[in-house]
């Protein structure tokens, strides 16, 4: 997608928050933030909705959306009666929720009354259903991120040979590269080239229908080096957190086993998988510089290296 698309949207977005006051609905207490106003907005709409529903669509987690219910009780604005599971919560507003609610639909109609007089019936129709339109498909994507799984590779020869498809189609087709039959047989091998402490150190992505989306290995090196492999993620799927999720799951494992330093080796035309490198604390190095008995794919020319010291930061950028 165009760069420019992405910002001009951004930009318009943010423009549209400004506009309608979002920055300013702390009103008469400061601690109330745009969380707390959503929040009582929707528990006046649906009476009696629980706290998980009410989590659910307003994409909060439990224990933030814990937080500002206790808040919005604290302060007479709700009311909440336990459920069959003590740990869920019925919500109602209760009159004085209301009159607070009433200004905040006061300073909304205001603002949307006055944009709505610099345009026709048609502009203003335009508009709705292109709003409707785009939070229908940033909900899809979330709900498509959400769905995709990481798993640890099994003993299933039919999921290894599907992963091996999934890489090649991207080397062969994507990126016409030449390369030999065997050259990613080693998903094959797990048990010798993935092993170590006493579990597989390889994962594969899957999507919503169960298709394998991406791939990442740990290949141990040494007691104090390792190497990032075959790691690939379906062209349908990038920008889409698969990546992050894989490379999470990576670095997690990297740490739980104790290394020192991961290495990996990649090719020069994937300019898009440097730059990932790249962002997330790889540094390039020289072929010079790898271990001694680094496990070098024949069609890697650029290498990269990481120090663990870096990567319990990366990990935390992830959450």
């Amino acid at each position: 997608m165009n760069k420019s698309v992405i910002n001009e949207l951004r930009q318009a977005a943010r423009k549209l928050i400004r506009e309608l006051g979002m920055l300013k609905l702390n009103m008469s207490r400061s601690h109330r933030t745009p969380q707390h106003w959503h929040t009582l907005i929707e528990i006046a709409n649906e009476p009696n909705i629980t706290t998980t529903k009410l989590g659910k669509m307003l994409l909060l987690s439990s224990s933030s959306m814990s937080r500002i219910v206790n808040a919005l009780q604290k302060d007479n604005l709700i009311t909440y009666s336990d459920g069959a599971d003590k740990r869920e919560k019925h919500l109602e507003i209760t009159q004085y929720g209301l009159s607070e609610l009433k200004k905040i639909d006061e300073f909304s109609v205001i603002k949307i009354k006055g944009a709505l007089e610099f345009l026709n019936e048609v502009d203003q129709h335009d508009v709705i259903v292109g709003l409707q339109k785009y939070a229908d498909a940033l909900e899809k994507s979330r709900l498509m991120r959400e769905q995709i799984k990481i798993h640890t590779l099994s003993t299933s020869r039919i999921i290894r040979k599907q992963i091996i498809n999934m890489i090649e189609n991207i080397q062969k087709n994507e990126f016409n590269l030449s390369i030999t039959d065997d050259i990613n047989s080693s998903i094959l091998r797990a048990e010798e080239e993935f092993y170590c402490n006493r579990s597989y150190n390889f994962w594969y992505a899957v999507d919503q229908n169960g298709k394998i989306i991406g791939s990442i290995g740990l290949k141990m090196i040494d007691s104090k080096n390792a190497e990032l492999k075959k790691f690939f993620v379906d062209k349908e799927y990038r920008g889409k957190n698969v990546a992050f999720k894989l490379l999470k799951t990576f670095l997690k494992s990297a740490i739980k086993n104790k290394f020192k330093n991961i290495y990996l080796g990649t090719v020069d035309v994937l300019h898009a998988a440097h730059r990932f490198y790249e962002k997330h604390g790889f540094l390039p190095i020289n072929e010079t510089e790898l271990p001694s008995n680094f496990d070098k794919c024949p069609i890697d020319t650029v290498f990269f290296k990481i120090s663990v010291k870096n990567l319990e930061s990366m990990i935390e950028s992830f959450e």
